[in-house]
C-alpha cells in the first residue's frame, strides 16, 4: 500500500514526459479557471461581434428600403404626378379656347378635366409639402411652385373669361384670348414645369444616393460579418483545443451545438445579405428607375400634348409649338433627325424591321423598353401619335376634327405607356417586398442566436469550472 503514491507519482511522471502528451498538452497542469474564462468570452464576444456585424448591415438594408419603398420613392411618384396634372391643366385651358362655342360636349369634357387637374395639383402640391419633411431647399421649391400656379390660374380665367365673352366658333380665338393665353401658357411652359421637374429630379437623387450608400454598407457588411464569422469560428475551436489539452475532453456537446449554429447564422446572414442585394437592385434598377423614366416620359408626352394643341390655337407661334414638340420627342425616344419628318420616316425604318425588342436609345421612354409585348405596344403606340401628328399638321378639316385624330392616338398612347409602367412598378414593389420579408425575418432570430451561442458557450465550460471548486 505504501509503494502506491510513488507508482503514481512514477506514473505522473512518466506521463508528463511522454513526447505525444506533451505536445497536446493532456495534463492538468495547464488548466486554470481564468485560461478558461478568457477564452471563453474571447469566443462570446466574436459571437457578438460577427452578430452585430450581420445586425449593422440589415439595418442598412432595411434604411435603403425605407427610402426607396416608402419615402423618396413615394415623393418622386407624387412630384412626377404634380408635372402631368400641371401639363394636363394646361392642356385643357388650351382646348376650351381651341373649340370656342362650336363643339359643347368637347368643351364640357375639357372643362371637367381642368377642374379634376387642379384638384389633383392641390393634393400632389400638398402630399409633396408633406414629404419633404425638414428639407428647406425642397419646402421653397414647392411654396415657389404653389406661387406661380396661383399666378397662373388667374391668367387662365382671364383668358377663359374672354373667350366666354367673345363666343366665337372654334380655331378663331381673338387676338386678346390668344395674347391672354400666351402669358398663362409661357408661365407654366417656363416656370411651372421645370420646377416640378426639378422637384422629381432632387428627389431621384434622393433615392440613387441613398441606394449607393446602402450597396456601400451592405458590401462592407459582408466583408466584416465575413471576418468576424472567421474569427468566431476560430475562437469557439480554440477553446474547444483548450478543453481538449487542459481537460482531456476531445469533443464538448455544448460548444459543437455552439459552433454549428455560428455557421449556420453566418452562412445564413452572408446569403440574406446578397439576396438582399440583389432584391434592392432589381427593385432600383429593374423596377423603379424604369417606372421613374416612364412617370416622366407620361408628363413630358402631356406636354407634346399641350404643343399640339397650342399649334392648332395660337397659328402666330405654330412654327415654335412644331419645334418644341420636336425637342419633346428627342427627349422621349432619340433618334439622329434633323425635323419631325426625318424622326417619323427614322421610326418607321427602325421599328418596322423584326427585332426582339424596340432599340432602347436615349430617351424617358425608351430607356425603360424591354422585350416585352408591353413595350411593343407602347413602342408601336408612339410611332401611331407621331403619325396622327403629322396628319394634324397636313389635315385641313376643322380644328375640333384634326384635335380629335391626335387625341384619339394620344389615349392608346397614354394607356400603353401606363401598361409598360405597371409591369415596371410590379418588378418594384416585388423587390422592396421581398427585401423587407428577408430583412425582418431574419433581424428578429439575431438576439436569440446572441443569446443561444452565449448560453451553448458558457454551458460547454460551466462542468470544467465546477473541477476547481
Amino acid at each position: 500500500m505504501r509503494s502506491t503514491p510513488v507508482l503514481a507519482r512514477r506514473a505522473v511522471t512518466r506521463l508528463d514526459e511522454d513526447p505525444l502528451t506533451a505536445r497536446l498538452e493532456l495534463v492538468y497542469k495547464t488548466a486554470s479557471p481564468s485560461k478558461l474564462l478568457v477564452r471563453a468570452v474571447a469566443a462570446v464576444a466574436a459571437l457578438a461581434a460577427m452578430l452585430t456585424a450581420l445586425a449593422v448591415a440589415a439595418a442598412a438594408a432595411n434604411d435603403a428600403l425605407d427610402v426607396i419603398g416608402h419615402e423618396a420613392g413615394p415623393q418622386v411618384v407624387a412630384t412626377t404626378d404634380l408635372y402631368f396634372a400641371l401639363s394636363d391643366a394646361d392642356a385643357q385651358v388650351a382646348t376650351l379656347l381651341l373649340l370656342g362655342t362650336s363643339d359643347q360636349a368637347g368643351t364640357d369634357e375639357a372643362r371637367a378635366r381642368y377642374d379634376q387637374r387642379r384638384g389633383e395639383i392641390a393634393a400632389a402640391l400638398l402630399e409633396a409639402h408633406r414629404l419633404a419633411g425638414d428639407d428647406a431647399a425642397q419646402r421653397t421649391t414647392i411654396e415657389t411652385v404653389m406661387e406661380h400656379y396661383g399666378r397662373y390660374e388667374q391668367l387662365a380665367a382671364e383668358a377663359l373669361l374672354l373667350a366666354e365673352q367673345a363666343a366665337y366658333p372654334q380655331g378663331e380665338a381673338p387676338p386678346d384670348v390668344v395674347a391672354a393665353y400666351r402669358e398663362a401658357g409661357d408661365l407654366m411652359s417656363g416656370q411651372l414645369l421645370p420646377l416640378s421637374y426639378n422637384l422629381t429630379l432632387e428627389n431621384a437623387t434622393a433615392v440613387r444616393e441613398a441606394y449607393d450608400r446602402a450597396e456601400n454598407r451592405i458590401d462592407t457588411g459582408l466583408l466584416v460579418v465575413a471576418v468576424a464569422g472567421a474569427i468566431a469560428l476560430a475562437a469557439l475551436v480554440w477553446l474547444q483545443i483548450h478543453l481538449a489539452r487542459g481537460y482531456g475532453r476531445v469533443f464538448n456537446p455544448s460548444l459543437l451545438v455552439a459552433t454549428a449554429v455560428c455557421l449556420l447564422y453566418l452562412g445564413t446572414g452572408l446569403a440574406v445579405l446578397n439576396a438582399e442585394q440583389s432584391a434592392q437592385q432589381t427593385a432600383k434598377e429593374g423596377g423603379f428607375d424604369n417606372a421613374l423614366s416612364l412617370a416622366r416620359a407620361n408628363a413630358v408626352s402631356n406636354a407634346l400634348y399641350v404643343d399640339q394643341v397650342r399649334y392648332l390655337l395660337d397659328a402666330e407661334r405654330a412654327a415654335i409649338y412644331e419645334q418644341t414638340l420636336f425637342d419633346k420627342a428627342q427627349a422621349l425616344h432619340y433618334r439622329e433627325a434633323g425635323n419631325l419628318g426625318e424622326y417619323r420616316d427614322l421610326l418607321a425604318e427602325a421599328w418596322n424591321a423584326p427585332l426582339a425588342a424596340p432599340e432602347r436609345t436615349p430617351g424617358l421612354l425608351s430607356e425603360a423598353f424591354t422585350g416585352s409585348d408591353a413595350t411593343w405596344d407602347a413602342a408601336r403606340a408612339w410611332q401611331t401619335l407621331m403619325n396622327a401628328d403629322a396628319a394634324m399638321r397636313e389635315g385641313d378639316g376643322t380644328a375640333a376634327e384634326r384635335l380629335a385624330s391626335v387625341r384619339e392616338a394620344y389615349i392608346d398612347y397614354d394607356t400603353a405607356l401606363a401598361a409598360l409602367s405597371e409591369e415596371h412598378l410590379g418588378t418594384f414593389r416585388a423587390g422592396i417586398e421581398e427585401g423587407e420579408q428577408a430583412i425582418a425575418d431574419f433581424a428578429f432570430l439575431l438576439p436569440a442566436a446572441m443569446v443561444a451561442l452565449a448560453a451553448f458557450t458558457f454551458t460547454g465550460i460551466a462542468p470544467r469550472l465546477r473541477e476547481f471548486r
